[in-house]
Formats: structure tokens, C-alpha cells, sequence
């Protein structure tokens, strides 16, 4: 039996195989990737082999080899599982539920092994990744104190490169923060730092970076800009976002007890970071599915729903969610599958038809429909 440690990858994406996967392999892991794609899967086993290359072209890239890929449902990526010394779970916040019922008959055939709980980590955006895999978990698992859930923050921007089968392009970002309490210690992996509250975390990044990151997409999106620094810099976008940050860190160090200094310093370095011209990141990219990024627990909803409680001035934060509802409905058909402005935002983003929120999103929305400008909109 070999004495190295295993490591299971459920999406084997740009964040699990970009991300996730060069901290496991600089940490003597062997890595098993799961995914649902078949053509990645098909890659992965032909190839063994791909290379993660940071943007600062500085930094030595990494090779990834010798590692397993099976298609997620098979019995063999049900057997890693089983067998695996530590889980990731990169598939996106929504798809935790479906891919649970997987990992349960893992866990399941690994307790009547005799091995101790499974340490699963949740590696994507969300609010509570961990607590919604770990409820869809126990609908399935034969004992609940079988796993052990964390959840790790994603700060890191990935890409596919383009023009090649599996290599991912990264931002030189070399620290992961997870929950090292729930899984009762911590992990031997280089660059893994246990996060005193993880929870605070997870929220704070989601309503600061991710919030930040959609006034970059969706003002980038309607100005007609593709290459993200190249929005991050434009003077309306940036102009819009010095005119809500404040307002929303005032308000998340209410809510969320934070220090006014440290979370200034906080939004100020998400900022930086999406403006910094040798990251490359594109906004068709982060616009992508804008439905989940309007549900009321989400980036810009939430938020807004902050400044409120905090009586402050939610008027650019409404053009932001505004220009959200028309990449949507020009991209996505988001109005087609809701019936109306009015419906997306009481049905998905729960905001109440008689506020004023609901009445600065609908206005700006109409006049974003007009060809108003930013500028424009901000006075």
C-alpha cells in the first residue's frame, strides 16, 4: 500500500484544477480529478499531464502529472472517494446539492471500511458553501459525524488558456484560508492557513470582492468592454464604485463587526487587484449567470439590503443590479423565463414591489434600456 496521501478533486475546473490542485501537488498528494464533462475527463486521461502558468511571467510554472481521472457516477470515482484522504468540491454553490448523493456513497462505502470521517472542503464562491452540502449530505449519509465539512475562500483569479486542452492560466496568489476547526485540525498542505471565522469571511468576500467584481462585469458590459482591468479602470465604472463602497462598508461593519480601517483596506485591495493589468480575466466570463448572482443572499442584493438596514443611499448600487438585469435579459433570456423587470426582481431577487429600491432599479434599468450613460445616471 502506498504511503502517499490522496487527494479527491470533485470539478476538475478552473478553480479546482487551476487552484486547488498546485497546493495539493507541491504538498506530496496524489490527485484524483471527478467531473461531469466529458471531454475533460477524456484530456485528463490522455494527457496525465497539464501546466499551471502564473500571469507574472516571473513565477515558474507548475506541472500537474501522474494523477487519476474518472467521470463523476462511475464506480471508480465512487471508490476514490471512498478512499480518499481529504475532498475538494469545486462544482459551484448551486450544484453542491446534486453532487452530494455522490459523495454520501462514498462516505457510506468508506464507513463500512472502518475509516475515520472524510474531511471535505468546499473550493468555490458562496456565502455558506459548507452548510448547504452539508445539509444535502445528510439526507443521504448512513452517519451524519462520518465527514467532516470546511470550506476554503477563493481570492484567486484562474483562467483556461486558450489554445490548449487543459492548462490554466493563474494570478501569483499562494495563500487558501478554510475552516481548520471543522475538521478538527490542521491540514498538511503548504499555503493552507486556518481562518479564526471562517463564516465573517466568506460573507465579507462575497459582499466586498464579489460585489466590486459585478459593478466591474455588468457597467463593463454595458459600456461594451470585454478585458476586465480595462473596466476596472474606466472612469464611470471606477466613479460609480468610489461613489458605493463606502456606503457598503460602512454598512458590512455593522453588520458584520468588522473594523471600519480593515474593511476599507479590505474593498481597497479588491479594487487593486481587478485593475491590475497583468491579471488577465475577462467580464463575459464573471457575467455568467446572473440569475444566481441576483438571489437575495448574493452579491449585490444582499448589499443593497445592508445600506438599507444602515439608512444609506442605495442609488448606485441600483444602477449596478439595473445593469445586471439587462446583461441578463440580453444574454441570458433572463426576462423570457421571469416574464418581466417586475417579476425577476420580487420572484428571484425578493425585493418588495412598494420599496425604493425596487423603484431606483426599474428606473435605471429603463434608462440603461435608453442608452443613458453612467455618468449620467450617477447625478
Amino acid at each position: 500500500m502506498s504511503n502517499t496521501p490522496s487527494a479527491v478533486i470533485i470539478g476538475a475546473g478552473q478553480t479546482g484544477r487551476g487552484f486547488i490542485a498546485r497546493f495539493l501537488a507541491k504538498s506530496g498528494y496524489h490527485l484524483t480529478f471527478i467531473d461531469n464533462n466529458d471531454k475533460t475527463v477524456q484530456y485528463l486521461q490522455e494527457d496525465n499531464f497539464f501546466t499551471i502558468h502564473c500571469f507574472d511571467e516571473t513565477v515558474r510554472p507548475v506541472h500537474i502529472h501522474d494523477f487519476t481521472a474518472y467521470r463523476a457516477g462511475t464506480p471508480e470515482a465512487l471508490r476514490a472517494i471512498a478512499a480518499a484522504d481529504v475532498l475538494f468540491v469545486s462544482v459551484g454553490q448551486q450544484n453542491l446539492p446534486v453532487i452530494a448523493k455522490d459523495i454520501a456513497l462514498g462516505v457510506n462505502a468508506r464507513r463500512k471500511s472502518g475509516l475515520a470521517p472524510l474531511k471535505v472542503l468546499t473550493a468555490e464562491n458562496g456565502v455558506s458553501p459548507g452548510q448547504i452540502l452539508g445539509d444535502a449530505l445528510r439526507q443521504d449519509l448512513d452517519d451524519p459525524e462520518s465527514v467532516a465539512i470546511s470550506e476554503v475562500a477563493i481570492f484567486c483569479t484562474t483562467n483556461v488558456l486558450k489554445k490548449t486542452r487543459l492548462d490554466i492560466g493563474t494570478e501569483n496568489y499562494n495563500r487558501v484560508p478554510y475552516n481548520a476547526r471543522a475538521l478538527g485540525g490542521e491540514l498538511p498542505i503548504k499555503g493552507f492557513v486556518a481562518e479564526a471565522d471562517m463564516t465573517q469571511l466568506l460573507k465579507r468576500k462575497i459582499y466586498t470582492y464579489n460585489f466590486i467584481s459585478a459593478c466591474v462585469t455588468y457597467l463593463g458590459a454595458y459600456k461594451g468592454i470585454e478585458d476586465y482591468a480595462t473596466s476596472a479602470n474606466d472612469q464611470e465604472v471606477r466613479e460609480l464604485i468610489f461613489r458605493v463602497v463606502p456606503e457598503l462598508n460602512k454598512a458590512l461593519c455593522k453588520v458584520l463587526a468588522v473594523d471600519a480601517a480593515s474593511q476599507e483596506t479590505f474593498s481597497d485591495n479588491a479594487l487593486k487587484k481587478f485593475s491590475d493589468y497583468t491579471i488577465e480575466d475577462y467580464v463575459s466570463k464573471n457575467a455568467r449567470e446572473v440569475s444566481r448572482k441576483l438571489r437575495p443572499d448574493d452579491r449585490m442584493i444582499a448589499p443593497a439590503n445592508m445600506i438599507i438596514a444602515n439608512a444609506g443611499d442605495t442609488h448606485a448600487i441600483a444602477i449596478v443590479i439595473a445593469a445586471a438585469l439587462f446583461w441578463g435579459e440580453k444574454n441570458e433570456k433572463l426576462l423570457a423565463t421571469y416574464g418581466s423587470v417586475d417579476a425577476v426582481l420580487t420572484s428571484l431577487s425578493q425585493v418588495p414591489a412598494d420599496s425604493a429600491l425596487f423603484r431606483q432599479v426599474k428606473d435605471c434599468y429603463a434608462a440603461l434600456k435608453q442608452g443613458t450613460t453612467i455618468t449620467q445616471l450617477l447625478k
